[in-house]
């Protein structure tokens, strides 16, 4: 007999994803690491079509794979693992970014000089930098003059009267999440437009 095909009659078949699952229920911690080592490719490529960023879909991916194996027990044995894990890790996926939304928002509180490039506004500014401050002061009166009334109304009275982002959504008939948004598209517009001339664009949607 070829030696060949002795070892190939002796070799362990490899264990399905249900095999490794109830292993991995009852505490192997090496079947739960070939079902990650199975599976993490294929997660953090779909993590990476929803994030659009490496280190977030790294993250996304192990907090779905640490709580995918905190409730191993919920998991239907009808089901297949690869589907139960791929919905675990896209709900986290969007979770995830729901938050990076929330803080991209949450930058709305910043007055409008923030628009001014930081070199113009660090310290005391030199006549040339005064005359150029002047100059962005006028582009961004410009710019926001340009502006759809929806969008410019809202953002004129958060950023440049104070109001909160309440105050606008009550004074305009808003809800707090809409007038958020305008203010949030506002602010990109006339940043998309201040980057060609003083680059000094921030926004991200």
């Amino acid at each position: 007999m070829n030696p060949q095909n002795v070892s190939e009659t002796w070799q362990t078949p490899e264990a399905t994803d249900q095999e490794l699952v109830e292993q991995s229920k009852q505490g192997d911690e090496e079947a739960m690491a070939k079902l990650i080592r199975r599976h993490y490719g294929a997660s953090l490529r779909i993590a990476r079509s929803i994030l659009r960023n490496q280190p977030d879909s790294e993250d996304a991916v192990q907090t779905a794979y640490s709580r995918a194996f905190q409730h191993l027990h919920t998991f239907r044995e009808e089901a297949r693992f690869s589907t139960w894990i791929t919905t675990i890790v896209v709900n986290q996926s969007r979770m995830h970014l729901r938050r990076q939304r929330r803080a991209t928002l949450l930058s709305l509180e910043e007055p409008i000089h923030e628009l001014i490039p930081h070199y113009l506004t660090s310290r005391e500014p030199t006549p040339e930098e005064s005359t150029a401050r002047r100059e962005v002061s006028t582009a961004i009166s410009r710019a926001l003059a340009r502006l759809p009334h929806g969008l410019r109304m809202p953002y004129t009275l958060h950023a440049v009267s104070g109001l909160s982002v309440a105050e606008v959504a009550d004074k305009l008939g808003l809800s707090v999440s809409a007038t958020k948004s305008r203010i949030f598209r506002a602010r990109c517009a006339l940043e998309s437009r201040l980057y060609v001339r003083y680059g000094t664009a921030q926004c991200s949607a």
